[in-house]
């Protein structure tokens, strides 16, 4: 995406952005993911290699109308367009049953974003 299109950018300013396809890949491959609530919000702690650890709350996704899979899953943009349709981007999913997984949604669904630092 163009920093216009990029959220975290639109919305905090550079050097803020959403993480790369790439990126979030790299957390589904080298980080243990652990499902967890934190301050009674469920969701998963992602613990990296390093040490270091962020939690990413099961907020589910909004399809217009109402908020779906709310406390059963996450979803997060990326800043990758689908190569199969720039209408669609990449973005992490997780859930209470399945593994985590990057999926491609159309852009208009109401998706978290968890900001990064370039």
């Amino acid at each position: 995406l163009e920093a216009a299109d990029d959220a975290a950018t639109a919305n905090l300013d550079s050097p803020w952005r959403m993480p790369t396809g790439d990126e979030i890949q790299e957390l589904i491959d080298h980080c243990t993911w652990t499902k967890t609530t934190q301050d009674g919000v469920k969701g998963c702690e992602v613990k990296g290699p390093n040490g270091n650890s962020i939690f990413l709350p099961a907020a589910g996704y909004n399809d217009g109308s109402k908020v779906e899979g709310k406390e059963d899953g996450g979803f997060f943009w990326s800043n990758s367009l689908s190569s199969d349709d720039s209408s669609h981007a990449d973005n992490l999913k997780f859930s209470s049953t399945k593994a985590p997984t990057i999926i491609h949604k159309g852009r208009e669904i109401g998706i978290s974003v968890r900001a990064v630092r370039k």
